[in-house]
């Protein structure tokens, strides 16, 4: 293997009863359902050919590999439960094929680049863990340099208090942790006014 670090793309199948759902009343269902398109699409674009990275897209649920495919990246399929067991599952997969550090990412945050990818890897050489704060109090990465499965326990997802309780975690046992920057994600409302997308969402609507 001539990668050792392993990037985790966490994405669902998109259907309109489960991506976006915080968006309904702004944004129609198939508008929500081509904004978690576009941005999954972004984001694989984006991210598929870092140097020394090799790219995974963790998918949920398991019978939607037809779908994901399609993306030329390396696949894992995510077993049924909350979003700690299905990263601690992504995580494990690839340290067992041999990477020695990993990071995993959302689809939905814009922003997310490249050299955000690389530096946190950097920072893995020297932690245990490594958090990209969002700004809503979760994050939007998370990377480890050994398979941790404690940050991922008793968290409340999609929470104010998700990153401090995966850092309460962290520390409890002991671990080291480094952070990348701050970024938003697109969860809510007033995430998709401040990104700029809505209006050009709006924009690509009426000029069909």
């Amino acid at each position: 293997m001539n990668n050792r670090n392993a990037l985790i793309i966490i994405a669902k199948y998109p259907q309109k009863e489960n991506v976006k759902t915080r968006l309904k009343g702004l944004l129609t269902d198939d508008e929500r359902l081509r904004l978690y398109e576009s941005l999954l699409h972004q984001t694989v674009h984006k991210l598929k050919s870092i140097p020394g990275v090799s790219t995974f897209i963790a998918f949920a649920p398991a019978d939607s590999e037809a779908y994901f495919s399609d993306f030329g990246v390396n696949l894992i399929p995510l077993p049924a439960g909350d979003l700690g067991i299905r990263m601690f599952h992504a995580f494990k997969e690839v340290f067992i094929k041999g990477f020695t550090r990993a990071a995993l990412v959302g689809a939905d945050i814009p922003d997310l680049s490249g050299p955000i990818i690389t530096g946190a890897f950097k920072i893995l050489s020297a932690n245990d863990l490594v958090f990209g704060p969002a700004k809503d109090g979760g994050y939007y990465l998370v990377g480890m340099s050994s398979l941790i499965k404690e940050v991922f326990e008793d968290v409340p997802w999609s929470s104010v208090q998700t990153l401090q309780r995966s850092l309460k975690k962290a520390e409890l046992h002991g671990y080291s942790v480094g952070f990348t920057e701050t970024l938003s994600d697109i969860d809510t409302v007033e995430d998709l006014k401040r990104s700029g997308l809505y209006f050009r969402e709006k924009q690509e609507l009426n000029n069909i």
